[in-house]
């Protein structure tokens, strides 16, 4: 199996992908204007305190105030911070916690454990978790624990013994997955670094007046690094000479005999297209997902969960039903697991799979779909087949999945359906620029776009337009298109007014 992280960085988005035999399996996009907030450690004040919600909210200088429960902190969906990387026992420990005694005005150090969410403030946490490469540093949990994806025991016990000698009074460590087989030596390093950090935002804590951001996380394209870049992949691919050196850097202190490891792209095709990522990120739009069999899923969003349904679609002339049906199950188990994981789907997920009949198939089914989201880093909790033949699956939610990050609500039909975001079109046709520089060196070129996306480009974007100008030695004008839909755009090659590339109708997410 060859695992293989690609980071593409453009001018208004960086992205990432993590590649298994050159199948998406993750994907991470982050803006400069839209940055990730979770893990990011806060000097709050808390503005109010509502004993019927048994929370606090704080003032973290964001629009809406973070939500911090009050009751056994951190219970345990907040310890799950780093949830892959706790055995059992820790996290029964952690989410014994302690009641804080908060009122109005106060100062308190928080870390947002998960994202704002619609009308909901950032869910934070007053228990920090600071993570390295090899460890995680709890300086408020007197405690070890050994991920539990670790399943060696005499390697649990090497590691363990390792992280009760680093162990600093009550200061607690958690040993992450990526620890396995390393020696104490670059553990011990990373442990330093830990406590380097945490004495730095300590002190930066105490010097400013709340609210006020004290730490953050790196870019996705380090964090990915970091969390992600172990000796079982083959490869970390960088299109930006910049971004290269600041992994090597990285790598230099904390993971040198990786460094070979990080390859430059320099093709003149863009990186994601050269593996096929483009292609794939398609998927990602769809509604229904056609199956080898014939079958089909199809993944709906509701405000209250995800349904996920499962269909024998094109062929069902099958003279054993029962076999095409369980068939069918299958792969579509093996695909909503790869879906599950590539959307970032969470919250509560509805699954309809196809009436079973015989026990022994649905139990198949369910370990299947639990064997392929067993690489699966967020925390997962499964039923059995319901009475209706449905699997309920509960998923932790730190951050709106890709359907919400790279959308927006369509204005038409006011929320019921969700079409491409105008940040999404800005960096797809900067990488349609990009991607064919060559061919529109000198020339003019004209953005037909539909008028939500023409005003965003022409008045919000317009140094960028003429940044694109300067960097691809392109005019660019921009028009607003009346009759085209939400989503909808051309490149039109202004000289010869041939259509040079146009997103279709078809490509609008939902019902908008």
């Amino acid at each position: 199996m060859k695992r293989e992280i690609l980071i593409n960085v453009g001018h208004f988005e960086m992205r990432t992908a993590v590649l298994t035999d050159g199948k998406l399996v993750e994907f991470y996009s982050e803006r400069p204007d839209c940055k990730n907030l979770v893990g990011r450690i806060y000097k709050g004040r808390v503005e109010n305190v509502v004993p019927g919600l048994a929370g606090a909210f704080v003032n973290i200088n964001l629009s809406k105030n973070g939500f911090l429960p009050l009751s056994d902190i951190p219970d345990k969906a907040l310890s799950e911070m780093y949830d892959s990387e706790v055995d059992e026992e820790g996290a029964e420990k952690i989410s014994r916690g302690r009641k804080l005694d908060l009122k109005p005005g106060q100062e308190i150090l928080v870390q947002v454990v998960k994202e704002p969410l619609g009308k909901k403030g950032a869910r934070l946490s007053s228990y920090a978790f600071l993570p390295g490469r090899y460890l995680v540093l709890t300086p408020s949990i007197n405690h070890i624990g050994v991920s539990r994806r670790i399943r060696d025991r005499s390697e649990r016990g090497r590691l363990r013994s390792i992280a009760s000698k680093l162990k600093q009074g009550k200061m607690g460590l958690i040993v992450r997955t990526a620890t396995e087989k390393v020696p104490e030596a670059d553990i011990r390093l990373d442990f330093d670094n830990l406590i380097n950090m945490w004495n730095s935002l300590s002190k930066r804590a105490s010097q400013e007046r709340a609210p006020a951001l004290v730490y953050e996380e790196p870019l996705v394209s380090l964090k990915l690094v970091r969390d992600q870049f172990t000796r079982g992949v083959a490869n970390v691919i960088v299109d930006s000479r910049k971004e290269y050196e600041n992994i090597l850097r990285y790598l230099r202190r904390n993971a040198p005999k990786l460094r070979s490891r990080v390859r430059l792209y320099s093709e003149n095709l863009p990186v994601f297209e050269r593996f096929g990522v483009e292609d794939q990120l398609k998927s990602i739009f769809e509604r229904k997902i056609w199956l080898k069999s014939g079958g089909y899923i199809a993944i709906d969003h509701t405000e209250a969960m995800v349904a996920i349904d499962v269909n024998t679609g094109r062929f069902s002339g099958e003279e054993r039903p029962e076999n095409l049906i369980f068939h069918t199950n299958m792969e579509a188990a093996r695909e909503i697991a790869h879906q599950i994981r590539l959307r970032d789907l969470s919250g509560l997920l509805v699954i309809d799979f196809i009436d079973m009949h015989r026990r022994e198939h649905m139990s198949m089914v369910l370990k299947e779909l639990k064997k392929y989201l067993r690489e699966d880093k967020a925390n997962t909790d499964y039923t059995g087949f319901s009475r209706f033949g449905l699997i309920e699956i509960t998923r932790e939610r730190k951050r709106p999945g890709l359907f919400v990050h790279l959308t927006e609500e369509c204005s038409v039909c006011h929320g019921l359906g969700r079409i491409p975001s105008k940040e999404y079109i800005l960096s797809e046709i900067e990488r349609l620029l990009q991607q064919h520089s060559d061919e529109f060196k000198g020339h003019s070129i004209l953005i037909k776009a539909e008028p939500r996306i023409a005003d965003f480009l022409s008045v919000q974007r317009f140094e960028e337009l003429a940044d694109w100008a300067r960097t691809y030695n392109v005019a660019v004008e921009v028009k607003a298109d009346i009759y085209a839909l939400g989503g909808e755009y051309s490149l039109i090659l202004t000289d010869t007014n041939e259509i040079l590339f146009k997103r279709e109708a078809n490509r609008i997410i939902g019902k908008g």
